[in-house]
């Protein structure tokens, strides 16, 4: 245990973890939890977005998540990368899913080694983080403890091929017709990555996304092989202990909501999951800022999304 960096909750304990993780080289991770006054009524794990190297969550981080879950009984637990855990760090094996054995190892051991049984084993992320989640629970086994996700302007990585391919793919349907669990009218969005993340995810795949000519069929397959929803089989959207809720700006300023849509898209019924919604938000700050914006109904995103993980039936409640 040492004194945590800034960017943690003050107060927090902070402890240094190497993960180790097949195909890719070691990678250091600092994490760090504050406890409640009395029992917690669940532990909540934040993940950020980008690479994870800076952490969300924190009192003056992430909208004030920490400090409003802090104060209302739970026991919160931050998290940063030395580097972005989405790059496996071996030449010739960039795989985003592969490198995302990384989150969801981090966090089946705050599973084990942090929470104490007392309510909900929780998690919650923000972007890229979101896509961490995701991952852990389509590939990785995480719904088999944790008892509430809150994925926020994502999972980015829902099809990796259709945010890198050239030509340019069609706009997607987010929350079309009838869609199991959406919350809002449905809106377009290319699932295109934009300018700048563009550059980013070439660095995590090993592929240059959208390099101004038409993919090869070898990129485009090693981009949907990496993806969350890669079209096989392998994959489980099948949830039934963790209930989950996504939301979503519909400003179309980048394709996070494609993306996610790509994920949400395959939770069809309410006996895959605990409880389940996907939330339209109207008048986002920027392109993922969820917390500024209105839900379908004119709540405040940011109190929207607490009340949601906090709620009593479909919140962060222990169902493991």
């Amino acid at each position: 245990m040492f004194s945590c960096p800034a960017g943690y909750y003050p107060g927090a304990k902070c402890f240094q973890a190497t993960v180790s993780c097949p195909n890719t080289a070691n990678i250091q991770a600092t994490y760090g939890y504050v406890n409640p006054s009395g029992t917690p009524r669940g532990t909540i794990v934040f993940f950020n977005g980008k690479g994870g190297t800076q952490t969300y969550g924190g009192s003056n981080t992430g909208n004030g998540y920490g400090t409003k879950f802090l104060n209302d009984g739970y026991r919160i637990v931050q998290n940063a990368w030395t580097s972005d855990w989405e790059d496996t760090g071996i030449s010739g094996n960039m795989s985003i899913k592969t490198a995302a054995c990384r989150p969801a190892t981090l966090l089946n051991y705050l599973f084990k080694n942090v929470y104490d049984q007392n309510g909900g084993m929780c998690a919650q992320g923000a972007s890229a983080g979101s896509g961490g989640l995701a991952y852990a629970l389509a590939w990785y086994g995480a719904s088999d403890y944790l008892d509430k996700v809150e994925l926020l302007s994502g999972p980015v990585f829902g099809d990796i091929e259709q945010g890198c391919m050239e030509p340019e793919p069609r706009d997607v349907t987010v929350c079309p017709g009838n869609q199991f669990g959406c919350v809002g009218r449905s809106w377009q969005d290319n699932p295109s990555y934009v300018i700048g993340t563009m550059e980013t995810v070439a660095h995590w795949t090993g592929q240059q996304c959208q390099q101004g000519r038409q993919t090869s069929q070898t990129s485009n397959s090693d981009w949907k092989s990496m993806s969350i929803v890669d079209g096989t089989l392998d994959a489980s959207f099948s949830y039934p202990q963790t209930a989950m809720a996504g939301w979503l700006c519909s400003n179309g300023q980048n394709n996070s909501a494609a993306e996610g849509q790509f994920y949400y898209a395959n939770i069809k019924s309410a006996g895959q999951v605990a409880s389940y919604s996907v939330t339209r938000i109207d008048r986002c700050s920027g392109p993922e800022g969820v917390e500024s914006g209105v839900t379908p109904t004119g709540k405040n995103g940011f109190l929207a999304i607490v009340a949601d993980m906090e709620d009593s039936v479909a919140g962060c409640v222990k169902r493991h």
